[in-house]
């Protein structure tokens, strides 16, 4: 049996099914979709989601997956030994992963709005949407596009947030503190996840 920092290698990823909270399980301070689940449990279904997709995107996206194919594994499993440990300062890189991703899309998302309010064509052939010529169906086509492009946006936001709470919820019980006393300011509250 291989042991890393005294526990077995299989246990690490074992503990993605553990989904028992035993420190400050009903604050809301780390609750997130609508109240309903730990920002830890969350945090370990977002990481097994992760996992899942490598094998999708190392099937579609060939030869530019090896760029970011050993960055993203070992963020992963950094995390996993986060999650384990319970070691907030092990969060930052897949913090920084998901902060990274979110302000890529954001940028891309708000380059391409700006370029369909001045040219919709542009806008369609990025998405490979050009070849149809009703107007009626090509706005209908666009606001699809962009409702689907804000949704993922939103996703991506929340996935940061998730993963910064469960950092922040590491670090407070290591501190041992019970729950933030003062009044969160307006990125805190922005960084919660709903």
């Amino acid at each position: 049996m291989i042991l890393f920092d005294k526990v077995p290698l299989a246990h690490y990823i074992t503990n993605l099914w553990q989904w028992d909270v035993d420190w400050e399980e009903q604050n809301p301070e780390y609750r997130c979709l609508l109240r309903r689940m730990h920002v830890v449990n969350a945090a370990k279904a977002l990481l097994l989601l992760e996992m899942l997709v490598i094998p999708i995107y190392v099937l579609f996206l060939f030869p530019y997956w090896i760029f970011w194919i050993g960055p993203h594994f070992v963020i992963i499993l950094l995390t996993l030994y986060a999650l384990k440990k319970e070691k907030h300062r092990w969060m930052w890189p897949i913090n920084l992963y998901a902060a990274f991703q979110f302000a890529v899309w954001a940028l891309v998302t708000v380059l391409k709005l700006i370029v369909a309010i001045f040219n919709t064509e542009k806008y369609l052939e990025f998405y490979n949407q050009a070849h149809h010529e009703d107007f009626f169906t090509r706005a209908i086509i666009i606001g699809i596009v962009k409702a689907i492009v804000l949704l993922i946006a939103a996703v991506l936001f929340w996935r940061l947030a998730v993963f910064h709470t469960t950092r922040r919820y590491f670090e407070a019980k290591a501190d041992g503190a019970l729950s933030p006393g003062d009044e969160a300011s307006g990125v805190e509250k922005l960084m919660r996840p709903i």
